[in-house]
């Protein structure tokens, strides 16, 4: 489990540039499900998801990790890394080797695993996220940015860690390319019963893949809880420069019009039958 007590990251402290990013912020992650982490740009997420796994420290307040704080004197960030793997959200900048495959085996390497446990891992990470033996030959820089984000994945998912953080996994890439790998990142963390934490802009997708929603604005936290219990607060999202799924829209205007309907549905398929029982109704 991973916990924020009352932190805050605070970039150019003592400086004319100083700008809070962060302001006192209290959150769990569940363990085991999926958290969706959404806000405007600037908001704070991409800070938060750095703070997660120790990369920064916190200007005030904890970070714990099961209970532990990353950043307590003595910590070795190194393990913390291991347990708290972070894909970046320009993968490019998170590729450096001759190849893919070379790239997938770095994390699991620097694990201390045995040769045949490091093959083993390259190749289910690979099965994951849907990169074929052929592509683990080719440089990773010969790769599209669908092909190349997939590798960088991949290339934490081979480290097999406790909780898994994505920062826009699915940016740039078509209806197809986003449903398969956000889609492989759900299989993934039911096979292995581990904690996925998802940052991204589209709506429809933290609606779709979520358990749990953690809405941030200017550095705070707006709003946070299930899906519908977020998305029922649509006015609020919508006055802090934030988007509702299409269908809550909809659905939402219905409501405000007089037909009886759940205005907080976020997906195609239960909007679909709300909309088949006031049919039937009528």
């Amino acid at each position: 489990m991973l916990e924020f007590k009352n932190v805050s990251y605070v970039y150019g402290e003592g400086t004319p540039f100083k700008k809070t990013a962060v302001d006192d912020v209290s959150f769990t992650i569940p363990e085991g499900k999926v958290t969706g982490l959404i806000g405007h740009t600037g908001s704070g997420k991409s800070t938060l998801s750095l703070l997660m796994n120790g990369l920064l420290s916190p200007s005030s307040g904890n970070v714990l990790l099961n209970g532990a704080d990353i950043n307590a004197k003595g910590t070795k960030k190194r393990d913390v890394r291991f347990k708290v793997g972070l894909v970046f959200q320009y993968p490019e900048y998170q590729l450096f080797e001759e190849t893919v495959e070379k790239d997938i085996a770095y994390g699991p390497k620097n694990m201390g695993l045995s040769d045949e446990d490091i093959q083993e891992r390259i190749l289910y990470a690979a099965h994951f996220t849907g990169i074929s033996d052929e592509m683990l030959k080719k440089s990773p820089f010969e790769l599209s940015g669908g092909q190349k984000r997939r590798v960088a994945i991949a290339g934490v998912i081979a480290m097999d860690p406790e909780i898994l953080v994505l920062d826009e996994p699915a940016a740039g890439l078509d209806p197809k390319g986003k449903n398969e790998i956000l889609g492989s990142l759900c299989d993934f963390r039911k096979k292995r019963d581990n904690t996925l934490v998802i940052i991204s802009h589209s709506m429809e997708d933290i609606g779709m893949y979520s358990d749990n929603i953690i809405t941030m604005a200017e550095g705070k936290i707006l709003l946070s809880g299930t899906p519908a219990e977020v998305f029922s607060h649509h006015d609020t999202l919508i006055s802090n420069g934030l988007a509702v799924p299409e269908v809550t829209k909809i659905l939402s205007q219905l409501k405000k019009d007089g037909y009886d309907v759940n205005g907080s549905c976020y997906t195609v398929e239960n909007a679909a039958m709300e909309l088949k029982k006031l049919f039937e109704k009528k």
